[in-house]
């Protein structure tokens, strides 16, 4: 979708997998848990992208390897 004139962009679960690079499973695991912000509608789950890009700022942590 389009982000012209104040429009709000959605993503879809596959859309959203593949922008992150991750499977749609892992999409999907994560909205059940809580950890990503997203909507029901009827029986999808959406992602609003100003919303997905917060939650990827403040968890943006990168793990240590372990030693």
């Amino acid at each position: 979708m389009s982000a012209d004139h104040g429009e709000i962009e959605i993503y879809s679960a596959d859309e959203l997998a593949e922008l992150l690079g991750v499977n749609r499973k892992t999409i999907y695991e994560a909205a059940q848990r809580g950890d990503i912000p997203h909507r029901r509608l009827g029986r999808r789950l959406i992602f609003e992208r100003g919303s997905v890009l917060a939650w990827l700022r403040q968890s943006s942590v990168i793990s240590e390897p372990k030693r």
